[in-house]
């Protein structure tokens, strides 16, 4: 028997991996730096400051291959794509000062935030018409609802102020994400688009570490070049986890696509446990085994037969052991 895995979901699970690493760097930072609050604010500037490194290396790379940005039909989506990079800038920020002001708040904020997928998930409805089978829709709400018991099992405690800067990290990442949809749905160019979302998170970053070295002379919570070496790496892999993303949001449903990225929280509860032996609760445990139900749920369930057609429908036919 074959089974048919959509390339959407393929780069979704690159964007899973890369999301999941960089998640996991940061929650290392934190606990490097003997739990410092203000690691979790200033790492970010340095993850943003790389994504404009690798940008610029990449437009590099264009200049001398006599590419330019060519990739983009409508000039107006450039500026779609900037704002797409400032928004994600804007998530990473609230999202780590609702944690920072907050850490009791973590579990609930963290749930927020997770359903930015539904977000998307509307957008593309409403916009571009883009429906949803009912496999599609079960595997989604079954990883949101994973992420939603996985957070919760770290405890209820929440405030006002946290749940706050959770609503505008959920904004903010779908307003990201349905961006991206939103450029390949106008025919533009995966790899233009994601060059120019990393040069305008650099230009947050380089504002943003300005700031904190006219402010305070340093990075606060970053002292140890290690840390920022770390911060680095994180960097360079939200670079490329963005790109995964932009794919799969451009070639597969917006609304899923964004949920199986966002489920990365598997592998970071996965790494404090082998690393820092954080033993997670068995409620995580739960969620973690209902969000990879809902992931396989995905992967295997039809397109919706309403709605436009993806712009790539390749898939990859994955053999399994005959029962």
């Amino acid at each position: 028997m074959t089974f048919r895995v959509p390339l959407w979901v393929l780069y979704a699970l690159g964007s899973f991996l890369c999301y999941g690493i960089t998640n996991a760097m940061l929650g290392a930072i934190y606990e490097w730096s003997g739990r410092d609050s203000a690691a979790s604010v200033s790492a970010p500037f340095v993850l943003w400051l790389t994504m404009g490194g690798v940008g610029a290396l990449t437009a590099a790379g264009f200049g001398l291959s006599g590419r330019t940005f060519k990739g983009l039909p409508d000039k107006r989506l450039t500026w779609v794509a900037v704002a797409a990079g400032v928004s994600l800038a804007a998530a990473m920020l609230t999202l780590k000062l609702g944690l920072a002001a907050d850490p009791a708040a973590k579990g609930p904020i963290v749930a927020v935030t997770s359903c930015n997928a539904m977000i998307v998930a509307l957008a593309a409805w409403l916009v571009f018409g883009e429906s949803l089978g009912r496999g599609q829709w079960s595997g989604m709400l079954a990883i949101i609802g994973g992420i939603v018991v996985m957070a919760l099992a770290g405890g209820a405690a929440s405030s006002l102020r946290g749940l706050a800067f959770g609503l505008a990290t959920m904004v903010l990442f779908g307003t990201t994400n349905f961006l991206l949809k939103y450029i390949g749905q106008r025919g533009g160019d995966s790899v233009t688009a994601t060059l120019i979302l990393w040069l305008a998170a650099g230009a947050c970053g380089l504002l943003a570490v300005g700031y904190s070295l006219l402010q305070y002379g340093r990075l606060p919570g970053l002292e140890r070049p290690a840390l920022v070496l770390w911060a680095v790496l994180a960097g360079a892999t939200l670079a490329l986890g963005m790109l995964f993303l932009k794919l799969a949001v451009t070639r597969g449903p917006g609304g899923p696509a964004t949920a199986v990225a966002g489920s990365n929280s598997v592998l970071v509860v996965l790494f404090e446990w082998s690393v820092f032996a954080h033993v997670p609760p068995s409620l995580k445990l739960v969620g973690m085994g209902v969000t990879l139900v809902g992931i396989i749920t995905l992967s295997l369930a039809p397109r919706a037969t309403t709605g436009p057609a993806s712009p790539d429908s390749q898939s990859r036919p994955v053999r399994s052991t005959p029962s």
